[in-house]
């Protein structure tokens, strides 16, 4: 970002979650975001609140507008809508990413194993893993390997995307292994987690899962990468009625301004008011197309996350975006259709139905929907090509407003579809243009300080990372 062109985001999020870590720190005389006088403990909270600012931020805003799930309405968003985007777009969330998540967990790291404190160092690493893991995901080929390492270098080497996906299995392994060895209750936990152990293990299986997933194209959907899918998310978060999900809160100080308010809440209302919208988004068209099945009712889920004409996002006290409302990390129904997807791509139809429906159920449970399990004789899941389909929007509504919907629709070619009303087939189609776009740019200031940042140039925001290229 340059200056102030997109809209102070950078200054007003991070003041946001600078703001959220000194309520969730109050007492304390040592700012969690100087890490060379923080005790491990404040140090795992500032990274916490920098892995939200990251996940909730701006990048899950332009993976939703990428996905159609909202609108650019105004100003650089009506741009961004349109894939009018440019290297000094991504200067503070590549900062965010590196110099504010990574470096304070590598930090709470080490200074946890010094203070003998096993369990934290196993949560800094399952974090670890999530962050990059969605970082090589965006951005393809990235520093990892010497990233956030000082002492070593200033200009760290860019491992290549499938390097980095095994480093990030590699974190989480770590992090499994640690805490499942130290299961005593985690300090300074700002997540739905509340320092559970238990959750924090299933959240690291379900990431697994996840980034096996993402690397699954690549390897051709092979029987033994779905089976690693499915092995880790039958160890990950399944609780149908939410109570497992991994979200991060906003309702420690009621979700004050600069406090811990809801990043898009504090966009929306006191930010940037009309520059997002959902005007033209092909989520809610599409939930009211599949209830033509006579089993599908999304009324519940279309409710929470948009206005009742469906071209607003909800910023009321029960919607998806109220000042105090949690944000999703992970959620139940992302595993169970991570199974239903592999299942499908095996052949085991049963096992894929199964899982759908335990998604389904979890969208019952949670949203107050008032869908029925598919039976094997319905239309929308019988045939290959039928249930692979059905699971695959499944997959695009459970992601909602997420970066991980970014990261689906790419793999699977942003094969999201549906019939309307007289049985024509409507897709996703680029906004404009006949391309869509693929990753975000390396940022300006990467580029200036750092010899080893990969040459770019404008139509690369069309070319796909290693995983995605078929």
């Amino acid at each position: 970002m340059k200056n102030i062109s997109r809209y102070a985001l950078a200054a007003l999020f991070l003041a946001a979650v600078i703001g959220g870590c000194k309520s969730f720190t109050k007492g304390y005389a040592v700012n969690p975001l100087a890490p060379s006088s923080s005790p491990p403990t404040q140090l795992f909270t500032g990274a916490e609140g920098a892995f939200d600012e990251f996940m909730e931020g701006f990048p899950a805003q332009m993976a939703s507008m990428w996905a159609q799930q909202v609108t650019g309405s105004d100003r650089q968003f009506s741009g961004y809508y349109t894939y009018n985007t440019s290297a000094q777009d991504y200067t503070n969330d590549w900062g965010t990413a590196y110099s504010n998540a990574l470096m304070n967990l590598r930090l709470t790291e080490s200074e946890a194993a010094a203070a003998g404190q096993p369990n934290l160092v196993g949560a800094a690493k399952i974090l670890e893993g999530i962050q990059m893991g969605t970082v090589t995901a965006l951005w393809g080929s990235v520093p990892y390997s010497q990233a956030a390492q000082p002492n070593l270098t200033l200009t760290p080497k860019f491992d290549a995307q499938l390097d980095v996906y095994n480093e990030v299995q590699a974190a989480l392994d770590s992090g499994i292994a640690l805490l499942s060895a130290n299961k005593s209750t985690l300090p300074a936990d700002i997540f739905s987690s509340k320092g559970n152990p238990s959750i924090w293990l299933a959240a690291a299986h379900t990431a697994k899962a996840r980034y096996y997933m993402h690397v699954a194209r690549q390897s051709g959907y092979s029987a033994a990468i779905l089976n690693q899918v499915i092995t880790q998310a039958q160890q990950g978060i399944l609780a149908l009625s939410g109570s497992q999900d991994f979200m991060f809160l906003h309702n420690k100080s009621n979700g004050t301004y600069n406090g811990d308010m809801n990043l898009w809440y504090s966009f929306m209302v006191y930010d940037r008011s009309g520059y997002m919208s959902a005007s033209k988004n092909f989520a809610v068209p599409m939930m009211k197309a599949l209830a033509r099945d006579g089993k599908t009712n999304d009324s519940g889920r279309v409710a929470y996350y948009f206005t009742s004409n469906g071209k607003g996002l909800n910023t009321a006290a029960e919607g998806a975006y109220s000042a105090t409302s949690p944000y999703p990390i992970m959620r139940a129904s992302e595993t169970h259709l991570l199974m239903a997807e592999a299942y499908a791509r095996l052949g085991n139809t049963s096992s894929a139905i199964t899982e759908l429906n335990n998604a389904r159920q979890y969208n019952d449970n949670v949203f107050g929907d008032k869908s029925q399990p598919y039976a094997a004789s319905d239309s929308a899941v019988t045939g290959a090509t039928n249930l692979l389909q059905t699971i695959l929007n499944e997959e695009y509504l459970s992601l909602m407003h997420q970066i991980e919907v970014f990261n689906l629709v790419r793999r699977i070619n942003y094969q999201i579809q549906y019939q309307d009303s007289t049985g024509a087939t409507v897709k996703l189609t680029p906004t404009i243009g006949t391309q869509f776009p693929q990753r975000f740019f390396y940022p300006t200031n990467e580029i200036n300080a750092n010899p080893n940042t990969p040459a770019q140039i404008t139509s690369d925001l069309f070319k796909p990372t290693t995983v995605n290229t078929p």
